[in-house]
């Protein structure tokens, strides 16, 4: 993991914020679920010992004085009988839990029978069970709510850089990747802090407590049995890394084999045809048994490594069971054999966490990486930003230019190289180019979607680069073919949540784009929800609400890009009938794909490799330009597949 990503996990993650809110209260549950751990190992070392004693003891006439005073109650010299965790409390009497234990069998009367304290430990067992679920249960709510709140979080801040930066990408790769950033990374990112955080604040703290549980009961015997477990551990762990890491590569060198094993299932029209199917199969054969030899190796070295894990795990076992039973032999007064029962299962419930904790930095480093994404799309600084100081932009009414315009994207060449076209105001033009990123790249300039790398766009001998985005926008719209209409009724799809328009305007907006008719078809009308759970509209209906969306601004410049998809008779009629009265007292530069649009605009523009290659009405470009003959040509043939 580099140190760039983890940076970014603690940009995301910081490890202060371990002690506030919903992780401190993770840390809280996760600690006692450890504790109640060792509370119930130790219910079932009691109960097992219970078992095991069956409540008897033998007393002699030196220990019937002390053991009376432990019991609470006097006690005659010889055998006894069904006195519960009387022995227990007897052998344990110079244990650090003696006392307690002691105190505890004096002042319940359930522990001095036999089957009452049998019962008794049973249900206590079934309650820190199930008491353990419970906070396990509640730390991994907190995991997840405080998982979900990162994510929350950073999501409303790729939604603001998403509004900052704008629409800036000609091609939407920006679009499809905040849309994986938004989705996939986010969920990446919330399992990785979730899995990290309940594996912290229950891990370590669980190996801790367990390791204190077997010193508590023997701490000699624990100590010994340590060194072998841990070495057992570490060297079994380095076994897997090794092997996973070689059969990593060997994996390489087998997709390398099958790829060129598939490649010869896709020449057999060569090797028909110049006759080459004995040399073609020696090729194959040989490939073949390059295969299955590296398969067979990376399968040979699994059963290896398990071999040497499960040798490891038998050799260590062997070593602490024989510490185990020296200990039980040559001390049975201080080792019992349920003592050591319960230090062999804190040594094996050690298992669990040891392994979780080893392999967090996976699920850390896998988080890292996408917390290193997230923020490096953050941290992009806006292509286009408002000058300090710029004025308001007055409606355009005489010209619109472009100077010396040099505009290109990454890892290509100029879109636009020397860009030069004035365009007198009032008028409607088509924006036409081979390259369809040359006309979009000049129209997304004039909003200030994307910011020109050279030369000037003005508005009235204006410099729109010193004029506040606000103005600029509100006069200069954009109208895309696909553009989505929001989740929301259809009243606030055409006023974009803009409170300031009458339902009076809106409908005539709407009448004016032939988007009324259709509306006043849906179910509610006007306040008919639109998008994934509400109604979905057709290419055509959804255009003519982006028109209607744009008409309501009543801008004095409009760009609008016709759909791509094709429509039906009915919809072209009203488009065409849409399109003479939004060009009426206004400027508008259309990016056509029908060719009615191209004739009824006063001016086309061709754009050729950066530059301006012709200007004038269709007919007329027709008739002077080879190049828009041939662009005319490929979009609007009559054995196009997919035209209008």
């Amino acid at each position: 993991m580099s140190t760039k990503s983890a940076d970014s996990f603690e940009r995301a993650f910081p490890r202060w914020s371990l002690l506030r809110g919903k992780p401190r209260s993770s840390l809280l549950w996760s600690s006692l679920s450890s504790v109640v751990l060792c509370l119930l190992l130790f219910s079932l070392f009691l109960t097992a010992d219970l078992l095991t004693t069956r409540g008897g003891l033998v007393l002699t006439s030196s220990d019937v004085d002390q053991v009376s005073k432990l019991a609470g109650s006097s006690l005659q010299i010889g055998e006894t009988e069904n006195k519960g965790l009387l022995p227990t409390v007897w052998w344990s009497r110079e244990k650090l839990w003696g006392p307690a234990l002691s105190v505890a069998y004096r002042r319940i009367e359930w522990l001095r029978k036999d089957n009452s304290a049998l019962m008794l430990l049973v249900l206590t067992a079934v309650v820190l069970g199930i008491f353990r679920g419970m906070l396990l249960s509640r730390a991994r709510r907190a995991n997840a709510e405080a998982g979900w709140n990162i994510v929350s979080g950073l999501r409303r801040h790729v939604h603001r850089q998403r509004l900052r930066l704008g629409p800036g990408d000609l091609e939407d790769a920006d679009g499809r990747q905040v849309v994986a950033l938004f989705t996939l990374e986010m969920d990446r990112l919330r399992d990785g802090i979730v899995t990290w955080l309940m594996r912290m604040a229950r891990c370590p703290f669980e190996i801790v407590v367990l390791i204190g549980l077997a010193l508590l009961i023997d701490w000699l015997v624990a100590l010994q049995c340590l060194i072998p477990i841990a070495g057992c551990w570490y060297l079994v762990q380095r076994e897997r890394e090794r092997f996973e890491a070689a059969r990593k590569s060997a994996n390489a060198r087998t997709d390398s084999e099958l790829r060129l094993l598939a490649e010869s299932l896709q020449k057999t029209r060569i090797v028909r045809g110049y006759g080459m199917e004995n040399f073609e199969h020696d090729q194959f054969q040989l490939h073949m048994d390059r295969f299955t030899r590296d398969a067979m190796a990376v399968n040979k070295r699994e059963r290896w490594s398990r071999r040497t894990c499960h040798l490891l795990a038998a050799v260590c076992a062997g070593v602490v069971l024989f510490l185990v039973g020296s200990r039980i032999l040559q001390a049975p007064h201080a080792l019992s054999f349920t003592s050591a029962t319960l230090v062999l299962a804190a040594f094996t419930c050690l298992h669990l966490p040891m392994k979780e904790l080893w392999h967090v930095t996976d699920h850390r480093a896998e988080a890292s990486l996408a917390a290193d994404h997230i923020y490096r799309y953050l941290d992009r600084i806006p292509e286009v930003g408002q000058a300090v100081g710029a004025k308001f932009l007055e409606p355009l009414t005489k010209s619109l230019e472009f100077e010396s315009v040099r505009y290109s994207l990454p890892n290509r060449k100029n879109i636009l190289n020397g860009f030069d076209l004035r365009l007198p105001a009032g008028k409607s033009y088509a924006l036409v180019s081979l390259d369809p990123l040359e006309a979009l790249a000049a129209a997304y300039l004039l909003p200030r979607f994307v910011e020109p790398h050279g030369g000037r766009v003005l508005f009235d001998a204006e410099d729109i680069a010193w004029v506040t985005l606000e103005s600029l926008r509100l006069e200069t719209v954009y109208v895309g073919g696909t553009d989505p209409f929001f989740t929301g009724t259809v009243r606030e799809n055409i006023c974009c949540g803009a409170n300031g328009y009458s339902s009076q305007q809106v409908t005539d907006a709407a009448k004016q784009t032939h988007a009324h008719n259709f509306v006043l078809k849906l179910p509610q009308g006007y306040e008919t929800v639109l998008g994934e759970h509400g109604e979905q509209l057709d290419a055509g209906q959804g255009f003519r609400l982006g028109l209607a969306r744009a008409m309501l601004r009543s801008p004095a410049l409009m760009i609008v890009s016709e759909p791509e998809t094709l429509l039906d008779d009915d919809t072209k009629t009203m488009l065409d009938d849409t399109y003479k009265r939004i060009c009426t007292d206004r400027t508008v530069l259309f990016l056509p794909t029908r060719l009615s649009t191209v004739r009824r605009c006063d001016e086309v523009v061709l754009i050729h490799q950066g530059k301006v290659s012709a200007v004038g009405p269709h007919t007329e470009l027709l008739q002077t330009s080879p190049l828009y003959r041939h662009w005319d040509y490929v979009h609007f043939n009559e054995f196009r597949s997919n035209g209008q």
